[in-house]
């Protein structure tokens, strides 16, 4: 009982951690932009304009992205980056923040083709891993068969792991999403997909 109760307390904690950790930078912002926001239109004018902030923030995300996929902004964005990584701490944070962020973009789950379940670190020992694809002539040709190439993520930023080798049948494939494999790697393994019925071939 001890036990169950230990667990469905880390698992609500899982889920309402990073909701209220969003909720709470997200209500920063606004009132930080409200506030500025509101102090600049009452300059203007006689009226206070409540939720200005909101609209304000949105479209100033909007406007970021916008010019971060120029050229331009992309330069600026890797040079504010380089500053960032050379703070002790802040680099950390930002690059955990960005990590996290990223693991879930279009590109990565499209890069991770299928969830995978190999033996790694040693025989009898289970990780869960992202299957990328086959290998190419140089490796088919050094190893004499065909092989797979599986990402073994680290815990709880997938962004770096171990790329393995295997041949195909030593690959059980989870019936579970991109996506779903991702949320077991960064929860650490808490938030577990409700199915993970697994085969030997896809």
């Amino acid at each position: 009982m001890r036990r169950n109760l230990r667990n469905y307390f880390l698992t609500g904690l899982a889920v309402i951690l990073p909701a209220a950790v969003t909720a709470y930078i997200l209500w920063k912002i606004f009132a930080f932009v409200d506030g500025f926001a509101g102090k600049l239109v009452a300059q203007l004018t006689p009226y206070r304009i409540p939720g200005f902030g909101i609209a304000v923030t949105i479209v100033l995300i909007l406007l970021v992205g916008i010019f971060a996929t120029n050229v331009i902004g992309r330069r600026l964005l890797l040079f504010w980056e380089e500053l960032v990584y050379r703070i002790p701490l802040v680099n950390t944070l930002y690059r955990t923040a960005k990590e996290i962020v990223e693991t879930f973009g279009e590109e990565r789950k499209q890069v991770f083709r299928q969830v995978v379940l190999v033996q790694f670190p040693r025989p009898g020992s289970w990780a869960v891993g992202f299957l990328v694809g086959e290998t190419g002539e140089v490796i088919r040709n050094a190893a004499g068969r065909e092989l797979v190439k599986v990402i073994v993520p680290h815990v709880p930023v997938p962004m770096s792991g171990f790329l393995i080798f295997l041949p195909k049948d030593e690959v059980i494939f989870l019936d579970i999403s991109v996506e779903e494999g991702l949320r077991l790697i960064v929860s650490t393994g808490i938030i577990e997909p409700k199915n993970l019925s697994g085969s030997n071939q896809k």
